[in-house]
């Protein structure tokens, strides 16, 4: 194969591997999705469990029929979001209990750069990974566990 062959396909390489890369996280301008408000509470637990988070909900969240919500996007930390009575829920741990180690469980690159109110969504639609920016998230009143934050179902 001559060099300006090879070249030219290196260069096509190198711009396909950028785009991807480039969309890998691309916010939508808008979405298949209705919701009424997005809402958190800081929880904390006992110094003997020692662990921190948040509760995470967004009300009244309806999807269009081909969209699966997927997870959320929140001050450096990522969790699946749950349908559970009219809204979709996400308990996100920040740092792990004691007894598993007490590791700050942020993402090191998290991949968006959103103020602390503010959430990224993920969601599926007709099976494309598909990413939307909710701003103004409200801050409910925090919480404190004694025995460690109730398990999530």
């Amino acid at each position: 194969m001559n060099t300006p062959k090879l070249r030219f396909y290196c260069i096509i390489l190198v711009v396909i591997t950028m785009y991807s890369c480039s969309n890998a996280y691309k916010l939508q301008k808008t979405a298949p999705i209705q919701y009424s408000r997005a809402y958190f509470q800081n929880w904390t637990s006992a110094i003997k469990i020692g662990s921190s988070g948040y509760n995470f909900h967004i009300a009244n969240l309806t999807p269009a029929n081909n969209v699966v919500i997927d997870s959320v996007f929140f001050r450096n930390v990522k969790g699946r979001l749950i349908p559970d009575k009219g809204k979709y829920v996400c308990q996100l741990v920040k740092r792990d209990p004691i007894s598993k180690g007490h590791a700050l469980k942020t993402i090191k690159d998290f991949p968006f750069e959103i103020s602390n109110r503010a959430c990224v969504i993920s969601y599926r639609e007709d099976g494309e990974i598909k990413y939307f920016k909710i701003s103004d998230v409200i801050e409910n009143e925090g919480i404190y566990y004694e025995n460690g934050p109730p398990e999530m179902q």
